[in-house]
């Protein structure tokens, strides 16, 4: 079961959750099913493999140890990337920390419209509607996806960077850079100096939990 469980977690093209692998494995609990886990990622550790376990979007999936980032990187250099805009990162960044956030309260945060950027952010399956505001006419609520969590490597939106730290986080520019590449986003030294400046301007706000990410999952085909 172990070596069927690896098979699966090899083949995936996005993290399993114990949810899903549950009803592959029905017989198995959630408990035993991270056991396995965690043994198989102990073997890879032992062998001195050149991957491992990472769990991220809520699941598990096979991938190579960060120190062969820089090789892997060279294997996919040329790579063609469909790029988001600047105005796309703005938004993304405001629903990951706002959500659930309407159309009209991002665009009073942006100062400027922002429907044809929340319609390339869900083209790319990074936010989606997660319901319906109390407010009048019960404007759409947009949050986060679990492709959002896969594009960052995270576990789920607790592991997002405070507000209060924001500032220092922009400073560091090639902790920027490489947060913008995750969308394909290459930034310039303008670019960089924009987004220093705008670090300032932000009101720290509570994150979005667990609860919000689990909301914002797709529903599995």
């Amino acid at each position: 079961m172990k070596r069927e469980l690896e098979a699966l977690l090899f083949a995936t093209d996005s993290p399993l959750t114990a949810g899903r692998l549950k009803k592959v494995f029905p017989e198995l609990s959630g408990a035993e099913i991270k056991t396995l886990v965690a043994e198989l990622e102990g073997e890879y550790a032992a062998a001195g493999h050149a991957y491992t376990i990472v769990e991220f979007g809520g699941g598990w999936q096979i991938a190579t140890r960060p120190e062969y980032a820089p090789l892997v990187e060279r294997l996919l250099k040329t790579r063609k990337y469909t790029r988001l805009s600047r105005a796309g990162l703005e938004v993304l960044a405001i629903i990951a920390y706002r959500q659930p956030i309407t159309r009209i309260e991002i665009d009073e945060i942006r100062g400027v419209q922002s429907s044809g950027a929340l319609a390339t952010l869900q083209e790319r399956n990074l936010i989606t509607v997660v319901g319906r505001s109390d407010g009048v006419g019960h404007p759409l609520l947009y949050g986060t996806t679990r492709e959002f969590l896969n594009h960052l490597g995270l576990r789920g939106l607790s592991q997002l960077p405070d507000l209060p730290s924001l500032e220092t986080i922009v400073e560091n520019r090639d902790d920027l850079r490489a947060f913008a590449s995750q969308f394909g986003e290459e930034l310039t030294d303008e670019d960089l100096e924009i987004a220093i400046d705008a670090a300032g301007d932000v009101e720290p706000d509570a994150k979005g939990g667990e609860d919000a990410s689990d909301a914002a999952e797709p529903e599995q085909p």
